[in-house]
Parts: structure tokens; sequence; C-alpha cells
């Protein structure tokens, strides 16, 4: 990339503790969910985030914290490099308040202020390692792997469909607008090249010559994105978009790795292999995997997901320990913290 480039990082955080948003979460759900536990329960972690964004990818330019209007009491506001944005100051007036975490993603291309260069990080992925601005752009591209696999769907009574529906969604709208083929022919170097050597290169032999694509293989971690491809999506699916920003969650919608399917489907991205980092889901089992994670040197970054496996009575063993594993990582506050 060239020096004039500026990478920005987004980060979206609630905090669920709020009694204002909980009264309004529960006035305004329709249902039971069973899964609501696991997406929204705080584990005051996200300080670390912070630490870790300094310590690790100090090039950033700006560091854009999305929050429904309530923001940390120990954030530093004064940091030059931060950027503090409500769910007003970007999306529409029709689309909130929204618990939809989908609906404020496919929004985020309207910050103001934003870089058409940005990565976008959930609160629970970390950065793990040093880390460079080569790591997620190239040449003005962002750096993924487009490794193709096919896709089923999945089904329990408590989760439902989880998000295997959207995904479905996401392929059928890519291939409303693109043909597989014509875009492997436009390169294809990134789509039968070296960085899909190995487990991911067999499906791509299988795929060879088809005209839809079927699914790629999962990326839950901090995603590089090009601001103009949500101006795309958004102007060639307006219906589909605005579908997806309802309230709470829907199945037929779609969700924000569309954004990362339209880079490949037009060749926007830089091929490399699919090393992004470590997906890990928290439970008492997993602790010591967590643990030993955070001190390796070879994992790049990490998603830490909280699900429905943690019990009550388990949390504060739980977060007890990964608080005790982020200090020993990051002890000193960032410039973010107060």
């Amino acid at each position: 990339m060239g020096n004039k480039e500026k990478i920005d990082f987004v980060v979206t955080w609630l905090d669920s503790n709020d009694p204002e948003w909980q009264q309004q979460y529960r006035q305004l759900r329709p249902g039971p969910h069973a899964e609501d536990k696991g997406r929204f329960r705080n584990w005051d972690l996200f300080r670390y985030w912070f630490r870790a964004v300094e310590q690790y990818a100090p090039w950033v330019h700006k560091v854009f914290l999305v929050t429904n209007g309530r923001f940390p009491d120990w954030i530093n506001r004064d940091n030059p490099k931060l950027v503090l944005v409500s769910h007003t100051d970007f999306m529409p007036k029709e689309y909130l308040p929204t618990f939809n975490s989908c609906a404020i993603e496919m929004c985020l291309g309207r910050i103001p202020g934003l870089s058409e260069y940005f990565v976008y990080f959930n609160d629970d992925f970390y950065i793990n390692q040093p880390t460079e601005p080569t790591w997620y752009f190239r040449n003005g591209l962002p750096c993924d792997c487009n490794a193709e696999k096919y896709e089923t769907p999945t089904y329990n009574p408590r989760g439902l469909f989880s998000n295997k529906i959207q995904v479905f969604c996401n392929v059928g709208v890519l291939n409303y607008h693109f043909n597989r083929q014509r875009t492997v022919r436009q390169a294809p170097r990134k789509w039968y090249g070296t960085h899909l050597w190995g487990k991911f290169f067999v499906p791509s032999l299988l795929f060879l010559g088809k005209q839809q694509f079927v699914a790629f293989a999962l990326r839950h971690l901090e995603q590089p994105m090009l601001r103009s491809v949500f101006d795309e999506i958004w102007e060639q699916e307006p219906d589909m978009c605005k579908r997806t920003c309802s309230q709470f969650r829907q199945d037929v919608s779609l969700n924000p790795y569309i954004v990362r399917y339209w880079q490949f489907a037009t060749n926007r991205f830089h091929p490399v292999r699919n090393n992004f980092g470590r997906y890990m889901t928290i439970n008492v089992k997993s602790l010591k995997q967590i643990g030993a994670a955070l001190r390796s040197k070879k994992i790049h970054s990490l998603c830490l997901n909280d699900t429905t496996q943690v019990q009550d009575e388990d949390f504060d063993e739980c977060r007890t320990f990964l608080h005790r594993a982020f200090e020993a990582k990051f002890p000193h506050k960032s410039t973010f913290e107060l």
C-alpha cells in the first residue's frame, strides 16, 4: 500500500448493563430468544481491546467506536485517534432503535469521515501479535482468503438456524449479480493460486467451471473492508439491505459477510492463506486453551465468543480467569483510557 492510504479501525460495542437499554430491550423484544444471554453478556474486557490496538497496531489512523450512544466510563474522549460514533450519527431514523447487529454493520459505510480502507472488529476480536498495515491491505486491496466450500443448513430448537439462512441469502444475492465463471476468468490466479493449497484447493477444483458461487469458509475475526463496497451493495440491493435493517434479527436478510463476498466476486481482494487467527468459545473447559492462545506468538488474532454454554454459576469463574490472563498480557493502560 502507498503511505497516503490511511487505514481505520471500526469496533462496535454495547453496554448491556445499562438499565435504560435493558428496559427498552424487554419492552420491544417480540419474544424470548435462547441466544440472547450469550450475545449481550458483559465480560468487561473491552479496555484490553484498546490496549492490544495501541501495542500491536500503533499505525492505525483512526479508531471509530460505534455504540448506541452510551460509551465506556473509562474511555479517554480526548485521544486524537478516537472517534465516538452513535447509531444516530450514521443510521437512518427509521431503523432506530435497533438491537440487530447486522443492521448496524450493514450501515457502517455511512459513518462520517470513515476511510475507504478500514478493518471491522466485534468487541470480542483481539489482536494478539504485532501487526503491520500489509496484514490487512496490500496494493489497495483487502487481504483475504476466498476458500470455497459446500454449505448445508443446520438447526436446533434453541438456536434455530443460527446465521445459516443469512449466509444462503448472501450467496443468493451474490449469484443474482455475478457469474462465478466470469469472475474467475478475470483473475484466475486469485481463484486457483498457491494460497489455496491444501484442504481448500480440492473444493476449488470441484467448483471449476461452475456458474454460481456456493459458499466461502467462515472468517469470524476482524475483517478488512472497502467502504465503497457498502455503497455498491446498497445501490444494487436496496430492498434486501433495508430488510436487513430490522429492529431485531430475522432469518431472510443479509449479514455483513455479504461485503466480504462482494469483494471476492469483484476480485477486489489480495489473496492470502487462511491463517488469520483463532476462533474460541468461552466455557470452563476452554479456559486453559484460551490462556495458551493469548500467550502464543503464532496466533495473530483471537475471537473469544460467549455462548449459552457458560452457565450463570460458571460466569464469575470464567470472567475472573480472563481478566487475569488479559491483565498479564496487557498490564499497562492505553492512551484510550482515562
